[in-house]
């Protein structure tokens, strides 16, 4: 069987997506295997690991076209992607095609039309209503959903709301929610349990918060400085990751001896690190839908971790935290932040148990998709 992943993503960097192909390739593994990327130049880490399937990144040009309006930019970008990534995709006669987010899908119905495969649509967000996007984008988006539809043969999501979406926007079709989520037996590896006490001179009676993941706008980071620049709390906050907001986080630290820049690490030590704080932030913003309804990978990551969680009071987030019970939800606002870092101040770490997690691993999520597969497969036949 040949299956083709498309992504407008750098997929080496992308470990949502590696970890798909990955557990596709143990599946199947006289399959072959294609995935078909951009090749980015912003600051990520990629795999260097050796890979079971095959991977090739393309440089578009039309990327670096700034002084075009965004909404324009975008789609001169689509056009060079489906250029540059048919033929190849041509090539490799899929018979299944798995399209990641809504830049390539125009790319995997025209495929699909060429080659009688099936066609998959993988929403890492809710494509139509996200953060940063332009509501001539938003409305792009959702025309290319709604062309393409008919043509879906299955659906994956990362929540149960998002999927709920779909369902009533543009119909039903064969839908698995999958996870952002880690391998259950990659946690406390790579970092003992004092690591970021060690690395940034943290006394032990302080608490150590951390936030892991993208640092940009919408995340909640500006109302997190400015409680711990205001705190009376002996408490201290690591940020872990890359983003425009970085060398802001960079300066506070400069002024602020209880804030601190953790660079970006690979996927692999993440929850090594987040095991040696003692709260994790999630507090997103609610400044879209996909904001909402989302579940964000660094809330899996602190859960692994055994990482008590602060987070949003968001549907999907308190759902899963009062399941699972994860730690605490909250609202986004100084005061709610600040009295909650000093209701913990004196409060013992208390550890998740993580064995009662599997159902949120990442190999849980494989089992989705490989059954996903399972079923298009047979009516491929």
């Amino acid at each position: 069987m040949n299956i083709l992943h498309l992504t407008h993503t750098d997929i080496r960097s992308d470990s949502r997506i590696l970890k798909e192909m990955g557990c596709l390739a143990r599946e199947y593994p006289a399959a072959n295997i294609l995935g078909l990327g951009i090749m980015l130049e912003e600051e990520v880490h990629k795999t260097e690991e050796s890979l079971p399937f095959d991977v090739v990144s393309f440089k578009l040009m039309s990327r670096k076209w700034f002084l075009l309006p965004k909404a324009i930019r975008h789609i001169f970008i689509l056009i060079e992607l489906v250029m540059r990534m048919l033929l190849r995709a041509l090539k490799h006669k899929p018979r299944v095609i798995h399209c990641h987010d809504t830049v390539v899908l125009p790319l995997g119905w025209l495929l699909k039309k060429l080659t009688k495969a099936k066609l998959i649509y993988d929403a890492h967000e809710l494509e139509s209503d996200k953060n940063g996007q332009t509501p001539l984008m938003s409305k792009g988006t959702l025309w290319i959903e709604k062309f393409v539809w008919p043509c879906v043969d299955a659906l994956i999501v990362v929540s149960p709301s998002i999927a709920g979406w779909y369902e009533r926007h543009l119909g039903v079709v064969k839908t698995e929610v999958v996870m952002n989520s880690p391998y259950i037996d990659t946690q406390f590896r790579e970092v003992n349990a004092f690591y970021l006490r060690d690395k940034f001179n943290i006394p032990l009676e302080a608490k150590i918060y951390i936030y892991i993941g993208i640092l940009g706008y919408g995340r909640g980071i500006e109302l997190i400085l400015e409680v711990f620049k205001k705190t009376t709390t002996q408490s201290h906050v690591v940020f872990l990751g890359y983003g425009e907001l970085a060398a802001r986080i960079k300066q506070d630290g400069l002024d602020y001896h209880n804030i601190h820049y953790h660079e970006a690490v690979p996927h692999s030590q993440v929850v090594g690190i987040a095991r040696s704080a003692d709260f994790g932030f999630c507090l997103v913003q609610n400044v879209s839908l996909s904001d909402y309804y989302c579940l964000p990978n660094k809330l899996f990551e602190y859960a692994f971790a055994g990482l008590p969680v602060l987070a949003s009071n968001f549907p999907d987030i308190s759902a899963l935290v009062q399941e699972y019970d994860l730690g605490k939800c909250i609202e986004l606002s100084m005061t709610s932040i600040g009295e909650t870092l000093d209701s913990l101040q004196f409060q013992e770490k208390k550890m998740i148990n993580t064995l009662s997690l599997y159902p949120l691993s990442w190999q849980a999520q494989e089992e989705k998709i490989i059954n996903l597969y399972h079923q298009l497969s047979k009516e491929n036949r």
